[in-house]
């Protein structure tokens, strides 16, 4: 099965009128969105080669949530970065691009995680820490993976010495944006849900999920 993915460039505006869906003409008109739009089949075909089966599903995923998106540019911008996160890792994902990009000033201070994608908040870093071993922390703990946790109860955690986490201290004023919500998971198994996040005080970004295996897993 063949995957399409739109690969135009930013065109001018009188360019995209003939653009069927609401997702299609926004991607059109938006030079970020272009961009990033143009940027995805070279990371599509390098994941291809490694692991093509599931680089197809994801992009199914990845078409159908930017269909579901509409014209709603958080919810748009926030799927071209899962995906691109998902094929090619953090190095995919622009370094210059921030969770204020994505909430596009709506996102306000809440005590509870957002829950749609594209949606936005604004919360306090409570903790950071090793993945896994206990008190005294040493600084090579961390090389065995880094965790994060939120006052909003939300979790990241990666399997990977995170520079950017470990900089981050309590009380660090973040924006967190959900940006992955994952598909085919047993009832009651919400893991592996993705959060772009950016810290106001370190300037630094980062997408991790909540678990340290998707929903199904062990």
């Amino acid at each position: 099965m063949t995957i399409l993915v739109a690969g135009s460039a930013h065109a001018d505006s009188s360019d995209c009128k003939g653009v069927p869906s609401p997702d299609a003409r926004l991607v059109c008109n938006d030079p970020l969105l272009s961009a990033l739009d143009t940027v995805l089949p070279q990371v599509r075909e390098k994941a291809e080669k490694e692991r093509k089966a599931e680089t197809r599903q994801a992009l199914r995923d990845f078409n159908s949530d930017r269909s579901a998106c509409g014209s709603d540019r958080s919810c748009v911008l926030s799927a071209y970065l899962a995906i691109l996160g998902e094929l090619g890792g953090s190095k995919s994902i622009p370094a210059d691009i921030t969770a204020s990009a994505i909430a596009a000033g709506r996102a306000k201070p809440s005590p509870t995680l957002p829950t749609k994608i594209g949606q936005c908040t604004v919360t306090n870093v409570t903790a950071v820490h090793p993945r896994i071993g206990e008190d005294p922390i040493k600084d090579e703990d961390y090389d065995a993976g880094t965790g994060i946790e939120y006052a909003n109860d939300g979790y990241q955690v990666s399997y990977y010495r995170e520079e950017a986490l470990i900089a981050s201290k309590p009380g660090d004023k973040v924006t967190m944006c959900l940006i992955s919500i994952p598909k085919r998971c047993p009832p009651d198994d919400d893991r592996g849900r993705e959060y772009f996040v950016t810290n106001a005080r370190t300037g630094q970004s980062w997408a991790m999920a909540d678990s340290q295996h998707a929903c199904g897993g062990p």
